[in-house]
């Protein structure tokens, strides 16, 4: 690999190529054949065609008679029949002749014969053995019958590659005839944790801060379709950098800090030793320039991905202690403060916030091993696949790379995203590169365009996109002041990232809005304001802790209901506007304004 250049990518450019990095890896990885129960949050690796017709015979659409032709109509003298009639699940019943009724249920198939169906409070019984219907509500041929293939006919396309297994998609799978699906198999990604200066728990002390980087990322992975074999924290050795990368049997690894130039930063000097390809180096964008994207060579057969007893030398393992860190073997603290490692993600010439801010995600089953090329079998493809693959069971499958963790040389391409360490600068990297990649990967679409007008002005870069945090308020996007590249209390509670391109938006403009991987699977179970948090943050912000009049002109109009409006006026408010309890504690005052 050369030397590391220093001309930036553009944003746009920079989300293409990571979108497109991975477009041969996925369209060669075998789908995973997964049962029902165990499909849900998986993407279909292949189009679902209904085996049947839906309905698979006419039945009826309610409880009532079954008709053939015009009435009053005869009924059944036989005691069976004038009882329960035909029920659900039953077989065929004898053809129904012309001039007579039949009691039927809802869900049972239709007598050959029958002409319509009249709905029980529509008709008449006097027991003189004829059916009447009421004169408000003559027969119309064919009413209340669910005919054949109505829904769907068999071999019908219902759903395309790369849609999302939802409960209703498991439902629609089973009434088509499937036990189980095809389904993508999830990206295997090791996050690689650089720096010595974190600690995994307790309070900073003698220069040393929180890791709030490694509790994080794996889970954002994890909320954008990838199987997290691992979280690791390294020391700042060039050795033990070098040994964890080789070493990794994931698809994708990420690392957090060291992407820069610095005396301690090795992510570039690695990958010089391990002749990667980087695809992009740096991008033009504020915060998390430094980020970058390489495509690393598959591991061989001499290689095996690295377990507890062959660490990295100088790796910290999630249950080993830190150096000066006594008693630091907990893995992942549940909670972290907003400091992570600064180094990589120095941002000479970055604006400041135009306006300051105060401001798990489904992992599915686990999956197999990832495996590498394998033989096309006719009738089976991944998403944007160019020849088809045979599909694997998910509980057996075992890929080229065997039990001890070897891949085949021949096999897929591996991948690295180096995100700079500070915590919203590598925010920004994971929607940038490992979004995109990512996505190709699971093969998920493209997220739709989601544009929104700014509350406020922001200022912009002068030759670089910036991404900042927004909340949704009354369908507007409000800047959040807490953006700085180490601070993560805006991105906590934000529905988004708008991109504000260079020189900045001014407020009404219309600009893009990145989803966060949380955002669009959102409960919408909107609650009222905390009064006890709303008091600490009047207290915080020097102003006096009054009751919700002293309060309501500082905070916007949605706030003042509780965000209960129940308003779902387009796609931002489906998800991102509702089901974001913690935003609403979050003061934008006119007086110290947006960012």
């Amino acid at each position: 690999m050369t030397e590391p250049h220093h001309s930036p990518t553009p944003w746009p450019d920079a989300r293409a190529i990571a979108a497109r990095a991975a477009v041969k890896e996925a369209a060669h990885t075998a789908p995973v054949m997964r049962p029902l129960s165990e499909a849900l949050g998986q993407v279909l690796a292949a189009p679902l065609a209904a085996l049947t017709d839906l309905p698979p015979f006419d039945t009826s659409a309610m409880d009532g008679w079954a008709l053939s032709g015009p009435g009053p109509w005869r009924l059944p003298t036989d005691e069976e029949d004038q009882g329960h009639g035909i029920l659900a699940g039953h077989g065929e019943a004898a053809p129904l002749p012309d001039g007579h009724a039949v009691r039927i249920a809802t869900g049972a198939r239709v007598p050959p014969g029958a002409t319509a169906v009249l709905r029980s409070e529509y008709g008449t019984d006097a027991g003189d053995g004829w059916l009447h219907a009421s004169p408000a509500h003559p027969v119309v041929l064919g009413q209340d019958i669910r005919t054949r293939g109505q829904e769907c006919r068999s071999g019908d396309q219902l759903l395309p590659a790369g849609t999302l297994v939802t409960p209703a998609v498991l439902g629609l799978a089973a009434a088509a005839g499937y036990d189980e699906l095809p389904t993508v198999r999830r990206p295997r990604v090791e996050v690689l944790v650089l720096g010595d200066e974190l600690l995994t728990e307790g309070l900073p002390y003698d220069g040393r801060i929180r890791d709030a980087l490694g509790p994080m990322v794996g889970p954002w992975l994890r909320a954008l379709g990838a199987e997290l074999s691992g979280t690791r924290r390294l020391a700042d050795e060039a050795d033990a950098v070098y040994a964890a990368v080789a070493e990794s049997s994931a698809d994708v690894v990420v690392t957090t800090g060291g992407t820069a130039a610095g005396p301690l930063d090795h992510v570039h000097p690695t990958l010089r030793r391990l002749g990667a390809e980087l695809l992009v180096d740096g991008v033009a964008v504020r915060p998390g320039h430094p980020m970058l994207l390489a495509r690393l060579a598959p591991v061989g057969p001499e290689r095996e991905g690295p377990g507890p007893e062959d660490a990295a030398p100088g790796s910290r393992e999630p249950g080993s202690p830190e150096p000066g860190s006594p008693g630091s073997g907990s893995p992942e603290p549940g909670s972290s403060g907003p400091g992570s490692s600064g180094r990589g993600s120095r941002e000479p010439g970055s604006p400041g916030p135009g306006s300051p801010e105060p401001g798990s995600p489904g992992s599915g089953s686990r999956e197999p091993d990832s495996p590498g090329p394998r033989k096309p079998e006719s009738g089976d493809s991944g998403p944007g696949s160019s020849g088809p693959a045979r599909p694997e069971s998910a509980g057996n499958a075992e890929g080229p790379r065997g039990a001890e963790g070897r891949r085949s040389p021949s096999g897929p391409a591996r991948h690295l995203v180096g995100l700079p360490g500070n915590p919203l600068a590598a925010v920004s990297g994971l929607l940038t590169l490992a979004e995109p990649l990512l996505r190709t990967l699971t093969g998920r679409p493209a997220p739709a365009p989601g544009p929104a007008p700014l509350a406020e002005a922001v200022q912009g870069h002068p030759r670089d996109t910036r991404l900042v945090p927004v909340a949704f308020r009354q369908d507007m996007a409000v800047p959040l002041r807490f953006n700085g590249p180490a601070m993560l209390r805006g991105i906590a509670v934000a529905d988004g990232l708008a991109v504000i391109p260079p020189g900045g938006a001014k407020r009404g403009a219309e600009v893009e809005v990145l989803d966060l991987p949380w955002s669009a699977s959102a409960t919408g179970q909107a609650t009222d304001t905390d009064p006890a948090a709303d008091r600490s943050a009047d207290r915080s912000a020097g102003r006096p802790a009054g009751g919700a009049a002293d309060r309501s002109a500082d905070r916007p109009a949605d706030r003042q209901g509780g965000r209960a409006t129940g308003r779902v006026t387009d796609r931002r408010a489906t998800g991102r506007a509702t089901g974001r309890q913690t935003a609403g504690r979050e003061d934008i005052s006119p007086q110290e304004g947006p960012a």
